[in-house]
């Protein structure tokens, strides 16, 4: 797997996702965040996590965190994160994760992104 500074979205992957997080259901978050841990233990159990995959871990476990422990009214905020931890979650994504070396590329760089947009878009919050 590519070191995570090197894992990019294309703007046509950027526009698509976005398409789809417009259309999530904000009310999948418990069926979500009920897998979240199993699935951070089937990639932590990896015998060769390297650093990309140590990133998404660090990363799913600050949206989990973020949606878990703050009150979040924006629905287009939830959809974002529900968005990006579903797509975590779903081992049949665009690659899917039974891929050997290649399965998480996708997972990193579409929770990297939703992450990057949060924070960007949320610095009031996040620094208080």
């Amino acid at each position: 797997m590519e070191t995570p500074n090197q894992i990019q979205l294309t703007q046509k992957d950027k526009d698509r996702y976005k398409k789809e997080i417009e259309a999530i259901d904000i009310n999948i978050e418990n069926s979500i965040m009920q897998l979240i841990p199993e699935k951070l233990e089937i990639l932590i159990s990896s015998p060769h996590l390297d650093d990309a995959q140590l990133q998404l871990v660090n990363d799913v476990a600050k949206l989990y965190q973020f949606i878990s422990s703050y009150p979040i009214q924006s629905k287009e905020l939830k959809q974002q994160i529900l968005f990006a931890l579903q797509y975590f979650v779903d081992p049949d994504d665009d690659i899917p994760d039974s891929i050997p070396n290649l399965g998480f590329i996708d997972d990193a760089a579409v929770v990297r992104w939703i992450l990057d947009e949060i924070i960007d878009d949320n610095i009031d919050i996040i620094k208080a």
